[in-house]
């Protein structure tokens, strides 16, 4: 996991960009749908925002996930991004940027980390669509309310605006008898599987900025 530091370094980037905007707190409340209070947490550094968040943050900011991560906003319009791509850690997750070149919006690609002791979130809802592809580990990933388990190799494409959620195959234990939903364990061997997860995610999402839009 990266340090306090990191995170406030985020935050900071995030009021920036909401400035250079000439937007308020109030003004990308309303355009993002999450709370004032909550923004100004993640703008001073006392919490980490979801990958959902950010992906609706930086689209109402007219920027990049990669920028408010820290990559340079300058330079040619191609863009590459190498293993060795520093992840920071924001919602328990480990996120490196894999897209993103100066002006670019129309998408985010991002290298997720999921580990395997991460508790499950609560489910996100965001406009736009979602693209997921496993590379190790088990990834179970709750869509509308329906559980599906996704292994290396597998992809997923869905609906952004629906409840969803993912985290390391075998985390998700029902409260009632205290027995996994998804066990994460191979029928084969035995061995627990819940060791994190390593994926592609992919956002689009197309809109008009905050600044262009008539009313």
């Amino acid at each position: 996991m990266k340090s306090d530091f990191a995170v406030s370094a985020l935050g900071e980037r995030l009021r920036a960009a909401r400035e250079a905007r000439g937007l308020t707190l109030d003004q990308l409340s309303a355009s993002v749908g999450v709370s004032k209070a909550h923004l100004s947490r993640l703008e001073s550094g006392d919490r980490q925002p979801s990958v959902g968040i950010l992906v609706e943050v930086a689209a109402a900011l007219g920027t990049r996930v990669s920028v408010l991560l820290g990559e340079d906003a300058t330079g040619a319009p191609l863009a590459t991004f190498a293993p060795d791509t520093p992840r920071l850690a924001a919602a328990g997750l480990e996120i490196a940027p894999g897209s993103g070149f100066p002006g670019s919006r129309a998408l985010e690609a991002l290298r997720v980390h999921v580990p395997g002791d991460r508790e499950p979130p609560a489910p996100a809802r965001h406009r736009g669509e979602e693209w997921i592809y496993v590379l190790r580990g088990v990834l179970d990933l709750e869509f509308d309310g329906l559980l599906h388990e996704l292994r290396p190799g597998t992809a997923a494409h869905f609906d952004a605006t629906r409840p969803h959620r993912f985290f390391a195959g075998g985390t998700l234990v029902s409260d009632s008898t205290g027995v996994p939903e998804s066990t994460g364990v191979s029928e084969s061997t035995g061995v627990s599987e819940s060791t994190g997860a390593d994926l592609l995610l992919v956002s689009a999402d197309y809109r008009p900025e905050i600044n262009s839009v008539q009313h």
